[in-house]
């Protein structure tokens, strides 16, 4: 009986969580498509907000962390529009922090059975080096460090295996910088119109994530790693 009342309030949990993730997407998506026609108007508003403008952005790169419901470099190229390379930086590095820690808070409380529901146990066992203590550190400091790898996804593995939050968080804000900046200086480019620089570091920055990807698919295998249910 005890389990069963156990068993309600997490999936009540669950039910609430995601009720939360899909009004955010629905009440979010237009009023982004709307900013993505005219970015000018966006960057004219945000700025007269002053402060507030900043706290918004960082909201919005937290639930694109939580929700994965937009790709983290459209937010972190506006950042970088709006708001120049170092601040757009510092912006969507506390927006991926304070995303970071709730994913972990969540699934450290919902646990493996919430990852089987919502991505499936078949992704979590193809990440093979989670289960190895030597290995683990410095490989999701790879995976985090170079554009293209899964970032967002990995959030929702790694807090399944016996890293501490402080762990998670230095690795994850550290090996995000040289992604976030690169993402923020292109922003800036577009901002002053140098367009030729944009388009460089874009280029560049694609080149980096096809070799990242590849590195990805290298360092994973499709071995079981003993999550069971």
């Amino acid at each position: 009986m005890q389990y069963l009342k156990q068993k309600k309030k997490e999936l009540s949990f669950i039910f609430i969580c995601f009720l939360v993730m899909g009004l955010a997407c629905l009440l979010l998506y237009q009023p982004l498509m709307d900013i993505l026609k005219d970015p000018q108007v966006l960057r004219t508003q945000l700025q007269s907000y002053g402060i507030g403008g900043q706290l918004l952005l960082i909201g919005i790169m937290t639930l694109q962390v939580v929700f994965v419901f937009l790709p983290g470099e459209i937010i972190e190229i506006m950042a970088g529009f709006i708001y120049g390379p170092i601040v757009g930086m510092i912006i969507c590095m506390i927006g991926s922090a304070v995303g970071s820690s709730i994913i972990y808070l969540f699934v450290k409380k919902c646990g493996i059975r919430f990852i089987d529901k919502l991505i499936g146990l078949d992704k979590v066992n193809e990440v093979e080096f989670l289960k190895n203590k030597e290995k683990r550190n410095i490989l999701c400091f790879i995976i985090f460090f170079i554009p293209g790898t899964p970032k967002d996804i990995m959030t929702y593995f790694i807090p399944l295996t016996d890293m501490k939050l402080s762990t998670f968080l230095f690795i994850t804000t550290i090996a995000r910088i040289p992604s976030i900046i690169t993402s923020t200086i292109g922003g800036h480019a577009i901002g002053v119109e140098n367009y030729i620089f944009s388009i460089i570091v874009f280029v560049i920055t694609a080149i980096v994530s096809l070799i990242g990807i590849y590195i990805y698919r290298k360092i994973t295998t499709k071995k079981e790693i003993g999550y069971n249910l």
